[in-house]
């Protein structure tokens, strides 16, 4: 079996002058991506990396990064993905005791000749990251054989050509980067980099897609709802736009000038499911009929090889069209959490089928369909997706315990005003010396200087003490419902149109009250719903307020002020 490395190879060596890879003004051709990683490689191993060395990737969506993660692979290595916006505290433990980081500048030479290192299929190639429940993030591990499946599965059903012009849109610690990479660079195609300003701006990414020629695009389902709702122009590029979900609440309209298709799949499994197979009987926005309209979009088959099975908690086959728990297994399956045979064996347990193979428990419950297709049906336990990111709430929750100023807390998620998934935290205060009471404030930056950005609740809620049920543990059913805004008055009224009508659109985005002062994250915002309100602040007024700048002063005021700044009188 070829690993994605030498598939690459091979595609540098028919193909070396086609363009690789696009990311602003700079593009690499095949020769010299190849070139950049042998370099690199050659270095990896002076420094000490063998097979499966841990390397850490502390770098941006950029064409650095692209070449890292070949030359780890060239190396022998196992590229571990992280993202330089994590807080210290997370990246502290997996930087530790690593003899080689990649955080900054690539200074390695060029080099025509490849370091020559086999690697075997069952090798790890990469090491990603996923909320842990017991408190602790777990590491998963990923090999060349997945990895191999995955491009070899993708490139069949989306019929990849060289003439293709993939998007690079995921965070760099997410294993997305896999279906938008390699399925592309094995086949002579070219992957085009999103920066994060456009990347997440459904108007200014569509734009982008317009103007870059994309082909197809791979979109989380949190952008791709108001990426897919914007009017497009119809000479686009575009053909095929994949959003990875378990569940996509809507139909994308059917008129669109390309079809939308729903995968599912996660770091421990990553390829499971699509609605593209088979392709002559795929369940896109253009071939679903207007009976499967009515219905929530399917996660589709399980992809060649893969076995997806609905069982019981015991591991037995359910009656047809009943719900149950969805077993993978095959070769997309990861080697399991690194370092942690505990966790593994509670997760990828021995197929109950025979064979001394395994099946990965997703603890996602699923229906199957006449037709054979799944349909997603929640979780067996208290994960929850938020924006595209899997959760475990007791992670968060072991974080806020570390405050001293917390007795108790329950994190769980509860659907937003906008329908969306938000994470809410209901927090006891400990009967402690004055010095260890909080106010939420606090307690949100402590939360933010230890946890990535989406698993920092957006509401906070602090109680007396925690509702129990007959049984004594938490009844999350009767904890209140949680405060979206943080002003204590109504929604100012004013005169002035341009101010009424900023007040008029953040209450929108937050489902809350809102004076000029009011802070948009503190209210109960997050990344995704400040895009949709500089987005509609951008349509009604026609400026342009870019995310990034918002960010840094996000208040009415501040939204007021650029409008001002555009000549708008009042």
């Amino acid at each position: 079996m070829d690993v994605v490395h030498t598939l690459f190879e091979k595609r540098a060596l028919e193909t070396p002058d086609s363009t690789a890879l696009v990311s602003g003004a700079v593009s690499l051709s095949y020769r010299e991506l190849d070139a950049r990683a042998n370099g690199l490689a050659r270095s990896l191993l002076r420094r000490g990396v063998g097979p499966e060395t841990p390397v850490p990737l502390r770098l941006d969506r950029s064409p650095e990064l692209l070449v890292a993660l070949l030359a780890v692979c060239k190396a022998g290595g196992t590229a571990v993905l992280l993202d330089p916006g994590w807080p210290e505290d997370r990246l502290a433990p997996v930087l530790d005791g690593c003899p080689v980081v990649i955080d900054g500048p690539l200074d390695a030479a060029p080099s025509a000749e490849g370091p020559g290192v086999p690697a075997h299929p069952d090798q790890l190639a990469y090491a990603v990251h996923t909320s842990g429940s017991t408190g602790r993030p777990k590491l998963v591990g990923v090999t060349h054989r997945a990895v191999a499946h995955r491009v070899a599965t993708h490139t069949e059903a989306y019929r990849i050509t060289p003439a293709d012009r993939s998007s690079w849109l995921a965070p760099p610690a997410s294993s997305v980067s896999v279906v938008e990479l390699w399925p592309y660079l094995c086949s002579g195609a070219s992957v085009h980099v999103a920066d994060a300003a456009t990347a997440g701006s459904p108007s200014e990414l569509r734009d982008w897609m317009v103007a870059s020629g994309i082909t197809r695009a791979y979109v989380n389902m949190p952008l791709a709802e108001p990426l897919y709702g914007l009017p497009w122009p119809a000479e686009t590029s575009l053909r095929l736009m994949t959003v990875g979900s378990d569940a996509v609440r809507v139909w994308p309209a059917p008129d669109l000038p390309f079809e939308v298709a729903v995968e599912y799949g996660s770091a421990e499994a990553n390829g499971v499911t699509s609605c593209l197979v088979p392709l002559e009987d795929r369940c896109t926005s253009v071939t679903a009929d207007e009976a499967a309209r009515r219905t929530r979009p399917p996660i589709g088959r399980a992809w060649p090889e893969v076995g997806a099975g609905v069982l019981t908690s015991d591991l037995r086959p359910v009656a047809a069209g009943e719900v149950g728990e969805l077993f993978v297994s095959g070769p997309e399956l990861a080697r399991g959490y690194l370092g942690e045979a505990a966790r593994t064996a509670e997760r990828f347990l021995p197929d109950p089928a025979g064979g001394g193979g395994r099946v990965y428990r997703t603890g996602d419950l699923v229906r199957e369909r006449p037709d054979g297709r799944l349909e997603h049906h929640g979780r067996v336990d208290a994960q929850v997706k938020i924006r595209g990111h899997r959760v475990e709430p007791a992670e968060v929750e072991a974080v806020l315990l570390r405050h001293p100023g917390v007795r108790e807390c329950v994190v769980t998620g509860v659907p937003g005003p906008g329908g969306d998934l938000r994470l809410c935290a209901y927090v006891v205060r400990a009967v402690a010396p004055e010095g260890a009471r909080f106010e939420i404030g606090e307690l949100r930056a402590f939360a933010s200087a230890r946890l990535p950005e989406p698993m920092v609740p957006t509401a906070w809620t602090a109680l007396e003490r925690l509702p129990l049920n007959a049984a004594g543990k938490v009844d999350r059913r009767a904890l209140p419902a949680p405060s979206w805004g943080e002003s204590p008055r109504g929604r100012e009224r004013s005169t002035d149109p341009v101010t009424a009508g900023v007040l008029e659109l953040w209450e929108r985005a937050l489902g809350a009250r809102g004076a000029l002062g009011d802070h948009f994250i503190r209210s109960g915002g997050d990344s995704l719903s400040a895009t949709r309100l500089v987005e509609e602040i951008g349509s009604r007024y026609g400026v342009r307020v870019r995310l990034r700048e918002f960010l840094r002063a996000p208040t009415p005021e501040t939204l007021i002020q650029t409008i001002r700044a555009e000549g708008i009188p009042r």
